[in-house]
């Protein structure tokens, strides 16, 4: 295939050709003019090798050779003195001189027009490259349907240019977007003006993606669109990083609350523990009652490690490593778990005994409550939990398993 480079090429090696036969040709006519009469019209014949170097030359050595032939053509007639020149020799002269010069000035205009013209093509064509490399473009007639489509359209939506040619873009529509939101768009276009908005895609594997996109109508002589060009910018990565500042944003929310319920329950909590242990004080050691006073505490204690959690959610502290005894932390933490009388029926089998291993022991406990709470909650408070530690040099796995709601 010949591509531009080629082309360069082969015009850089045939120029001192050209150069060479415009030379050769223009003493030719010089010589033929110096040997017959100077009546004869062949002066104006300059004009062909002057036409053959427009190929080669660039426009000033044009110029320079024009000036040459314009000598040339008066020298072939000073053989004869000028008195003795009949009238139509000196006119055939000038009309020679005239049709070079016309000439030559036609040809100059049409280079540079060429010229200015390959300029602005190739400016074109580089700013087209540069879009493609970056920009998503397609073009679409006024009714929506596809007419071009760069590669990065192709790349990003997973179809090829086949199959997108022809089509309209609901071939891409994820349908996320309302139908106010598209008819919006659609007249906005249709009345000539520019829009702009982010647009959440489908590509053909079924994988989502956000564009930014710039709809441009273009517009004929009475103001109507004939063609629109889109021009959009994947901002998928961008989308995401919004979506969990929002997410970060509405936890951090929901962790002041839970920071303001829990400071306005955690006092309370403490005044009626703290009236329940002066009660129990003063009650006899053999009061039937005090075991439920008992088992009231213990409840509110229960319900204020909720009401901890709640503040270590709200503002988690620094974790303080230190070793820990992850069997004796289980079976401290099993025990919590059995003064709740609706899982008193439940079982730990625990199989294992790692020794201790670095951790946040405060923590740890949190957690293996809450997961402990649940199993014991998905059986209704009745039945064995198994409990399997390992643990080695850098790890420890506990795993945890209930065996689901009774009867089942």
């Amino acid at each position: 295939m010949i591509n531009a480079s080629h082309v360069q090429a082969l015009e850089g090696r045939a120029r001192p050709l050209y150069l060479s036969a415009a030379a050769l040709l223009t003493l030719a006519i010089f010589a033929i003019d110096l040997s017959i009469p100077p009546s004869t019209g062949i002066a104006a014949l300059y004009v062909v090798p002057l036409l053959i170097a427009s190929y080669a030359g660039s426009p000033r050595l044009h110029i320079y050779a024009t000036w040459l032939v314009s000598l040339l053509i008066v020298a072939a007639i000073l053989r004869v003195p000028v008195v003795e020149l009949p009238a139509v020799v000196i006119l055939n002269r000038l009309v020679a001189l005239a049709v070079v010069w016309t000439s030559v000035s036609i040809v100059v205009r049409l280079r540079q027009t060429t010229t200015r013209l390959e300029a602005r093509t190739r400016d074109l064509t580089d700013t087209k490259y540069a879009l493609d490399q970056s920009a998503i473009v397609a073009t679409t007639n006024t009714r929506g349907t596809i007419t071009f489509a760069n590669d990065k359209f192709c790349e990003i939506s997973k179809y090829s240019r086949e199959e997108l040619l022809g089509q309209d873009h609901r071939i891409l529509n994820s349908g996320y977007h309302p139908k106010e939101f598209i008819r919006n768009l659609w007249q906005t276009i249709a009345n000539g003006h520019i829009w702009r908005g982010e647009i959440r895609n489908r590509a053909k594997d079924g994988s989502i993606y956000w564009v930014d996109t710039t709809i441009v109508p273009f517009l004929d002589e009475r103001g109507k669109p004939y063609q629109y060009i889109a021009i959009r910018y994947e901002i998928t990565e961008r989308k995401r990083s919004e979506e969990k500042l929002r997410e970060q944003a509405a936890l951090a929310r929901l962790g002041e609350m839970a920071a303001v319920v829990a400071h306005e329950v955690k006092n309370p909590i403490a005044g009626i523990r703290g009236a329940l242990q002066v009660i129990v004080s003063r009650m006899p050691a053999d009061q039937r009652d005090r075991s439920i006073i008992g088992d009231i505490i213990s409840r509110l204690d229960a319900l204020n490690g909720i009401v901890q959690d709640l503040l270590l959610y709200s503002r988690p502290r620094q974790v303080k490593r230190e070793p820990v005894d992850v069997r004796s932390l289980i079976d401290n933490t099993a025990e919590l778990l059995r003064r709740d009388p609706a899982l008193s029926g439940t079982r730990l089998q625990i199989d294992g005994s790692p020794d201790p291993v670095s951790a946040d022991p405060e923590q740890l406990r949190i957690a293996l409550q809450n997961l402990l709470m649940n199993a014991a909650q998905a059986m209704g408070g009745q039945g064995a939990i198994d409990v399997t530690l390992a643990a080695d040099a850098e790890s420890c796995r506990i795993g945890i398993r209930d065996h689901g709601p009774p009867g089942r």
